[in-house]
């Protein structure tokens, strides 16, 4: 059995919410709870965060993993029918850098794929991303973000995401700024897509399972990309 006091040392709970936050610690994990009721009374300026706000930023932090994981295997799809569409009819000659062989593109990892992108002429980038100014270390910070979902990370306490540039000039390495690039990367109609399902995500919703509590979910958890 998990000793539950430390967690709950940390939040304002009520009793009859003890036996659903000890069933959600076993699947979580304690360390994950702590770590997320910490972060949460960092920018609190009462008291301790409520079990609702853990529990209901925990659900929204999953809504959005589930939402990038879709997004970020629609932006490799991309990629990889990009190159296969445009190269892999090319016979394979000396003078051709880019040709291929014809299950190279569904061999290679997603970090080699942003690797065989970089290396693609301006006209070729042009054609991929809509004549964006694109940076390597924004598609490399793409690839830091598939390995954070790709892990289970939780996104909102998750504090190793790669730094980014963005097209308005914004620099950080936040959680909004790597989605918003996410966004600048995909093709129009998917990014449409993609920002919308982003912020509608901090609805409430119909469905509720056992053990889950009231959605509360915090202000400045909140996530929108705009534009």
């Amino acid at each position: 059995m998990v000793n539950c006091e430390p967690f709950f040392n940390l939040v304002s709970i009520e009793e009859a919410e003890k036996s659903a936050a000890e069933a959600y610690i076993r699947l979580r994990g304690l360390h994950e709870h702590i770590a997320m009721a910490s972060y949460l009374q960092g920018f609190l300026q009462r008291g301790k965060p409520t079990y609702k706000e853990v529990a209901t930023a925990f659900r929204y932090d999953k809504r959005i993993r589930r939402i990038v994981y879709k997004y970020v295997g629609l932006i490799e799809e991309y990629f990889r029918a990009y190159l296969y569409n445009t190269f892999s009819s090319l016979q394979a000659k000396v003078e051709d850098e880019y040709a291929f062989d014809s299950s190279y593109i569904s061999r290679i990892l997603f970090s080699q794929l942003i690797d065989r992108v970089w290396t693609l002429d301006d006209r070729y980038k042009n054609e991929l991303f809509g004549n964006e100014n694109v940076l390597r270390k924004n598609l490399d910070a793409l690839v830091q973000l598939r390995n954070a979902i790709s892990h289970n990370r939780t996104l909102i306490t998750y504090d190793a995401f790669s730094e980014v540039t963005l097209s308005d000039g914004r620099v950080g390495n936040s959680l909004l700024l790597n989605l918003c690039n996410l966004y600048s990367l995909l093709p129009h109609e998917i990014a449409i897509s993609f920002k919308r399902e982003i912020n509608t995500a901090r609805n409430q919703g119909r469905k509720k399972r056992d053990n889950q509590v009231r959605w509360e979910l915090p202000s400045f958890l909140i996530i929108k990309i705009s534009g």
